[in-house]
């Protein structure tokens, strides 16, 4: 009986450590399987590229709905917009561009998955990651995901004019 008890003390203790949280080197095997390094250097690049169209429609938007602004300063805060923009975005793109940038996302992100997966998960995902589907289906996702967007938008958009016209 104390053989048996032990016995599935045993089996009982192994499964919690595979079910236990993932190493951090686990994880980073993970995250290399599915070129997480070379995903988020690309997102950090689109991002600087936007970036000054994006300050800029957020200082122009800034300057137009201040009330406190007449016409005048208006138009002097969008000169001032203008001559200081392209020293931030490219303090911005710098800053973008620095490869501890991503190293520093790494040691931010590496925890979340440490806290959200099992060992097993993350051995399985690896695995997964490493076979021609799991290669193929991060080659497809990102396209997937687009699509899959768009088909939502338009199905959206149609329900709300559906509803638009219901009220008129």
């Amino acid at each position: 009986m104390k053989k048996t008890a032990f016995a599935i003390a045993i089996f009982a203790v192994a499964a919690i450590a595979h079910a236990g949280p993932p190493s951090e080197a686990a994880v980073r095997e993970l995250l290399d399987a599915t070129n997480a390094r070379a995903n988020m250097v690309a997102a950090m690049q689109n991002m600087s590229k936007a970036m000054p169209q994006i300050l800029r429609a957020r200082a122009e938007a800034a300057v137009r709905n201040n009330p406190q602004l007449n016409e005048e300063q208006r138009k002097a805060e969008m000169a001032n917009v203008e001559r200081r923009l392209p020293l931030i975005a490219s303090g911005i793109q710098k800053e973008l561009s620095d490869p501890k940038l991503v190293d520093e996302l790494f040691a931010e992100v590496v925890p979340l998955y440490v806290r959200h997966f099992t060992a097993d998960d993350v051995k399985a995902l690896t695995a997964f990651y490493r076979t021609p589907a799991g290669k193929k289906s991060l080659e497809v996702m990102p396209v997937l995901m687009m699509e899959s967007a768009q088909a939502a938008q338009k199905l959206t958009q149609e329900r709300a004019k559906r509803i638009v016209e219901q009220f008129k």
